[in-house]
């Protein structure tokens, strides 16, 4: 067996001192990647002991007295590995004894020849024997610097992972305690919130301070006789008449395109048709949408500066509903006439006595005028139904004006600022303890990773060198053990020979 040159050891190791003896006691991570492993042993401590902790108490420590070191290790800690574990074969001894043992007998054998070769073949079968004790030791010398070696790498692993481990326990605790002190502010804040807003005479469910200043910008301006309606809610009276109002825009355009139709597409072509109710339609919408508007601008002149007067808005108001009527009666006035002819005329084919060069007059028929009454009303309607609409809407921005400059008044005299304080503390409270979180150590799964093939690599190499040597050192020990085994065997046969029989023991 060749012997392997042993690598110097590392200036901190002690030379009377075997390295399977030298336990760690603390691995730390230094540099800005964490890869510098600084390893201190237990003799370099007890050359300069470290204080002594202090004493812990037996009551659980309050949460402010968290202490780590009351938590147990979440990792077993390996112990080093000796090299006598790892070496599965008898020691040189047993065979030097076995060896002495049949040379002793080699006295009682009675030929001298056989005695004088077993003799000889003693003499190099304890070379053999001090050759296995030298490769014994060797290996076992071998081995005890692969196992030092490669335990500092599983060692160093270990202790990586437990202090990864004990800083995640730590930062969670701490986030623990710092949540429970949120919480017990909140409670507070609260408490504080309900006094402020019962002081304040608003509700105490407020919740902003914006839902706060519109409360009391709302009650002083009630108090000033500018009452503030809240958001209205949609009832079904309330959808009936939008409902109206807008289907009163397209019906009423259906209405002026048929008549349109009338006037201009006596054939009734298609295209014409589709011309005719497009324009109907488009000409109510744009007037209606026109007073609508007008009704929103002459609401909110008297307060906006830049802004014409509100008379000359209601006159655009008048004269666009004067317009609308007069076209729409002008358009079912020659509508109805048409079709009062039309209904002569078919009457006549059907066979009354009908002159039908004699005027509309003189025919019997006279015109429907209650259709034209009827469409004039449906257009008034929905100019009425626009007009509310637009002063309802401009009523609406006024009064959300109104309650913004107080809302920025009291902002600006301060007089509330310390209700408005409380009643926003309490959700910036909640935000902050939402946002809670331990500190995410961004390397933990990289470090996981590291350790991982780090200590793989340090066992495949411990265990590849340690089969390598074993596998030797135990096939050196079965050819040792089957050739004393075998030179027994010869020493009983010379000492005790197979008596010979007939012819033979006759010859001897």
């Amino acid at each position: 067996m060749t012997e392997r040159p042993e690598p110097l050891s590392p200036p901190a190791l002690s030379p009377d001192l075997a390295p399977e003896f030298r336990p760690l006691s603390r691995v730390t991570l230094s540099g800005p990647d964490l890869g510098d492993v600084n390893l201190e042993f237990a003799e370099e401590e007890a050359a300069a002991p470290l204080p002594a902790p202090p004493k812990v108490p037996d009551l659980v420590p309050a949460p402010d007295d968290f202490d780590p070191r009351l938590y147990e290790p979440a990792l077993p800690r390996p112990d080093p590995l000796a090299a006598e574990g790892f070496m599965p074969v008898l020691t040189p001894g047993h065979f030097v004894t076995l060896l002495d043992e049949l040379r002793g007998e080699l006295q009682l054998i009675p030929a001298e020849a056989a005695r004088a070769a077993l003799v000889s073949r003693s003499r190099l079968l304890t070379l053999n024997v001090e050759q296995y004790r030298v490769n014994y030791d060797l290996a076992r010398v071998t081995l005890n610097r692969v196992l030092a070696e490669t335990g500092v790498g599983v060692r160093g692993s270990w202790a990586r992972q437990q202090e990864h481990l004990a800083f995640m326990n730590a930062a969670s605790s701490g986030v623990e305690r710092a949540y429970e002190q949120a919480t017990a502010e909140i409670e507070q804040a609260r408490a504080e919130r309900f006094e402020a807003l019962t002081r304040a005479g608003v509700r105490p469910d407020t919740v902003t301070a914006e839902d706060f200043y519109t409360q009391q910008a709302a009650a002083q301006l009630a108090a000033e006789g500018h009452t503030v309606r809240p958001p209205e809610q949609k009832s079904g009276s309330k959808r009936v008449f939008n409902g109206f109002a807008v289907f009163s825009k397209f019906f009423v355009g259906i209405i002026s395109g048929v008549s349109i139709n009338l006037l201009f597409n006596p054939e009734s072509r298609l295209y014409l048709t589709l011309i005719a109710l497009t324009a109907g339609v488009m000409f109510s919408v744009l007037l209606l949408w026109l007073v609508d508007e007008l009704a929103y601008r002459a609401k909110l002149a008297p307060s906006t500066p830049g802004m014409a007067r509100p008379s000359a808005y209601l006159a655009g108001i008048a004269a666009v509903v004067v317009l609308y009527l007069g076209v729409e009666g002008y358009l079912n006035w020659d509508g109805i006439l048409r079709t009062t002819q039309e209904i002569a005329a078919n009457a006549a084919q059907q066979g009354q006595l009908t002159d039908l060069s004699a005027a509309p007059e003189d025919t019997g028929f006279t015109p429907h005028w209650s259709l034209l009454v009827f469409t004039l009303a449906l257009v008034g309607m929905a100019a009425g139904a626009a007009l509310i609409q637009g002063r309802e809407r401009a009523r609406t921005v006024l009064e959300r004006e109104r309650l913004g400059a107080r809302m920025a008044l009291l902002r600006g005299q301060g007089a509330w600022q310390e209700a408005a304080r409380a009643a926003d503390r309490v959700a910036y409270l909640e935000d902050a303890r939402d946002r809670l979180a331990p500190p995410r150590d961004v390397t933990s799964p990289d470090h996981a990773r590291l350790n991982e093939r780090v200590l793989s690599h340090w066992e495949q190499e411990r265990d590849t060198q340690v089969q390598d040597i074993t596998a030797a050192l135990i096939r050196e020990a079965r050819v040792l053990q089957e050739t004393l085994e075998e030179f027994a065997a010869q020493v009983q046969a010379a000492r005790f020979p197979a008596p010979r029989r007939g012819l033979g023991r006759l010859l001897g």
